[in-house]
């Protein structure tokens, strides 16, 4: 845990490392390396989290589990100031930092930094961008060979096609 209020006026650096860090829906980040720099700003810190890791998971298309390399590199500005982050984002030189509330006097790190690997994991993670998914017939994983089904003839028509179908639309140009 970080003190906010007894920060150095040069900040202060973190570095850490985990073999795997457990994130949401199954998903994981294996060999976790990262650091986390939080400097004070006036009444508000300066928060840098970088980090990089393995992110294993599935892809939303085949359900088949693969890996990739995950980075993370944010910057924001935490600020105890609910006006301030109300507005969203605040000027520093040049660079437009985003804003998050912080009304602690404490920062957990390691919840700071699974926060953001979580926040880099995308959120319909395919094992390549050609991935073909599954038969929605069968469950065949398209990626090893198509199946005998033919789910283009025996389409079924949706439920929104089956209720305008019922309505008697007269519609004039």
């Amino acid at each position: 845990m970080i003190e906010l209020s007894r920060l150095p006026a040069e900040g202060l650096r973190l570095d850490g490392q985990m073999a795997e860090l457990r994130l949401e829906r199954d998903d994981s980040v294996r060999d976790l390396q990262w650091a986390l720099h939080v400097m004070p700003s006036g009444g508000d810190v300066f928060l840098d989290v970088r980090g990089k890791g393995l992110w294993e998971g599935t892809c939303s298309r085949c359900l088949e589990p693969f890996e990739r390399p995950l980075q993370v590199n944010s910057q924001f500005l935490g600020s105890k100031d609910s006006e301030l982050v109300a507005r969203g984002a605040h000027t520093l030189g040049t660079q437009d930092l985003d804003v998050v509330f912080l009304p602690e006097p404490v920062l957990d790190a390691e919840s700071m930094v699974r926060e953001q690997f979580q926040l880099q994991v995308p959120m319909h993670p395919l094992c390549k961008e050609e991935c073909e998914g599954l038969c929605p017939l069968c469950g065949k994983n398209w990626n090893k060979g198509r199946c005998q089904c033919r789910p283009d003839l025996q389409r079924e028509p949706s439920a929104l096609a089956k209720a305008l179908s019922g309505l008697n639309l007269h519609l004039e140009p």
